[in-house]
C-alpha cells in the first residue's frame, strides 16, 4: 500500500513525484476516514489545531484560505480539495465520483465538470490538481454528500483488500496522461442529463482512481473495461431515445 507524504511538503508542490497520480495516499479506508472526520467538523464549527481546515482558515491569500461562508450545511469543492490535504489526482477523483455511483441526484453535473478538467490537467501532466476559484465556490448539501461517502466507505474496505501493486506500466507517469483523456470522455458523459447514464461512467471513474491510489494496473484496466461499456450503454439509451422521438414526432405529423 501506499504511504503518506512526510510532514511539511507543499500539498500544491509541482517539483518531482514519485511515479503515479497518488502515491500521497493512504488506504482508501483511512482517506474516507480522514475526509468524514474533517467534513464533520467543518459542520460543527470545530477544527484540528495541527492541520488548518476551511473552517479556520481566514479570507485571502492562495486557494486554500478561499473563505467557504458561515452556511455549515454545505460543503464546497474548496472544502473538500482542502480536507483531501497533500493527495493527487486519484483522491480528488474518487471522492467526486462515489455520489454518481450510489447514487445521489443533481450532483452528476456538479461534479462532473470538475472531473472533466482534472482528467484535462492529467492529460497535459500536471502534477497536481488544480480548480479555479469560482469552481471552488460550487457547493453540495453537506449532509447528503458526507452520508453517501459513509455509505461508500464498507464496500470500500472490502475493496481494498483486493489493492496492490501490480502491472506498473497501466498506472505509471506515461499511463497517467492517457488516462485522463479517458476521464475527460467518462466525465463528459457523467455530466450529461441522461437518466441512468451517470452511474456507469462514475464507476469507472472510481475504479481508475483506485488503481491510480495504489498503483494498481489491474483496477485501472476494470476501470477502462468498465469506461467502454459505460459509453456502449449511453450510446444505447441516446439511440433509443432519438429513436422515441423520430416515432413520437412521425405519429404527431401523420
Amino acid at each position: 500500500m501506499s504511504k503518506d507524504r512526510p510532514p511539511g511538503s507543499s500539498p500544491r508542490s509541482h517539483d518531482a513525484r514519485p511515479s503515479g497520480a497518488d502515491r500521497s495516499c493512504a488506504r482508501v479506508s483511512d482517506l474516507l476516514d480522514d475526509f468524514l472526520t474533517r467534513g464533520d467538523a467543518a459542520e460543527s464549527g470545530g477544527s484540528d489545531p495541527d492541520d488548518p481546515s476551511p473552517a479556520s482558515t481566514p479570507p485571502g491569500g492562495d486557494r486554500s484560505k478561499i473563505p467557504f461562508g458561515e452556511d455549515r450545511s454545505k460543503i464546497s469543492l474548496g472544502e473538500i480539495m482542502d480536507a483531501l490535504g497533500d493527495r493527487a489526482f486519484g483522491a480528488l477523483l474518487l471522492i467526486l465520483s462515489i455520489p454518481n455511483v450510489l447514487p445521489v441526484p443533481g450532483l452528476s453535473t456538479a461534479t462532473g465538470v470538475p472531473m472533466i478538467l482534472l482528467g484535462a490537467q492529467m492529460a497535459a501532466g500536471r502534477h497536481s490538481p488544480w480548480l479555479p476559484r469560482r469552481m471552488l465556490t460550487a457547493s453540495f448539501d453537506r449532509k447528503a454528500f458526507l452520508g453517501v461517502i459513509r455509505r461508500a466507505k464498507p464496500w470500500a474496505e472490502r475493496v481494498e483488500r483486493h489493492l496492490r501493486p501490480r502491472l506498473p506500466a497501466m498506472a505509471g507517469p506515461t499511463a497517467e496522461r492517457l488516462l485522463g483523456l479517458a476521464v475527460v470522455v467518462l466525465a463528459v458523459i457523467l455530466s450529461l442529463p441522461i437518466v441512468f447514464g451517470n452511474q456507469p461512467p462514475a464507476l469507472a471513474i472510481a475504479l481508475i482512481a483506485l488503481g491510480l491510489m495504489e498503483s494498481d494496473g489491474v483496477f485501472v484496466s476494470a476501470g477502462l473495461v468498465a469506461g467502454l461499456l459505460a459509453i456502449v450503454i449511453v450510446a444505447a439509451v441516446l439511440l433509443g431515445l432519438g429513436q422515441a422521438a423520430v416515432a413520437v414526432a412521425q405519429q404527431l405529423i401523420g
